[in-house]
C-alpha cells in the first residue's frame, strides 16, 4: 500500500515537474519575443522624434524672420501637431526604456510576474498615446484660425504644398526635407499603434502562462496539505 502511495507521489512530482519545466520555456520565448519587440519600438519612437525634431528647430529658427517682413509660414499655422509627435514618441521611448532596462538587469528574485504587469501597462499606455498623437494630428481639436481662413496649415501640410507647388515656385530652403520628415514620423506613429498591439498581446500570453502555472501549483500544493492531514488522521 505504502509502495502504491509512493508511486503515486512520485507520478505527480514527475507531472510537476514536467509542468514547471514547460512553464520556464515557455516564458523565455515570451520574455525574449517582448523584448525583441521593446527594442524594435524604442528604436521606432526614438525615429518619431528624430524626424520631428529638425522640422520644429527649422520653423522655430525662421519664424523669427516675420519681424523682418520675411515671413515663411501663414497666420492660420498650428505648430502643435509636430509637438504632440515629439511627446508621443518621448513617452513610448521612456516606457520601452524602463521595460528594457528592468528586463536586462541581473536580480536574485523571479521578476516573471512584475515584468508581465509592467509589460501589459506599458503596452496599454503606449498604444493610447501614439493613438492620441495620430488622432490629433489629423483632426486637430479645438484648433483657432484666423478670420478668412476655413482651416490651419501645419507644418507638414506647409512644407509640402511648397514642395509640390507649380515650376515656377522656388521651395523655401529645407521645406522638402521637413515635408518628407513630417511624413515619415506620421507613418512611423502609425506602425507604433500596431506595435503596441503586438506586445500587450505578448504580453497577455505571458500573463495567461502565469496565472495558468499559478493554478496548478495552488491544486498541488492543496493536494499536498490533503495527503499530510490524511496520513495524519490515520497515525
Amino acid at each position: 500500500m505504502a509502495s502504491t502511495s509512493s508511486l503515486a507521489g512520485s507520478g505527480r512530482a514527475y507531472s510537476s515537474d514536467m509542468e514547471e519545466s514547460t512553464f520556464l520555456k515557455r516564458n523565455r520565448v515570451v520574455h525574449f519575443a517582448r523584448l525583441g519587440l521593446s527594442f524594435l519600438t524604442f528604436g521606432v519612437a526614438i525615429a518619431v522624434v528624430a524626424c520631428e525634431a529638425p522640422p520644429l528647430r527649422h520653423y522655430k529658427r525662421t519664424s523669427q524672420w516675420a519681424n523682418a517682413g520675411l515671413a515663411l509660414w501663414p497666420l492660420n499655422f498650428d505648430i502643435r501637431p509636430t509637438v504632440a509627435a515629439l511627446v508621443c514618441g518621448c513617452i513610448i521611448t521612456a516606457l520601452n526604456l524602463v521595460y528594457i532596462a528592468a528586463a536586462l538587469l541581473p536580480s536574485p528574485y523571479s521578476r516573471i510576474k512584475p515584468l508581465n504587469i509592467y509589460a501589459s501597462a506599458s503596452a496599454l499606455a503606449g498604444f493610447v498615446t501614439a493613438l492620441v498623437g495620430i488622432l490629433f494630428t489629423k483632426y486637430l481639436p479645438s484648433s483657432n484660425y484666423p478670420a478668412g481662413f476655413s482651416k490651419n496649415e501645419t507644418l507638414h501640410s506647409w512644407t509640402c504644398k511648397w514642395k509640390t507647388g507649380t515650376s515656377t515656385t522656388k521651395t523655401p530652403t529645407h521645406f522638402d526635407r521637413d515635408c518628407l520628415n513630417t511624413r515619415a514620423a506620421f507613418v512611423l506613429l502609425c506602425m507604433l499603434v500596431g506595435m503596441e498591439v503586438l506586445i500587450g498581446v505578448v504580453a497577455a500570453v505571458g500573463t495567461w502562462y502565469q496565472r495558468d502555472v499559478s493554478r496548478r501549483r495552488e491544486a498541488q500544493f492543496q493536494l499536498e496539505k490533503l495527503e499530510v492531514a490524511t496520513k495524519h488522521s490515520r497515525t
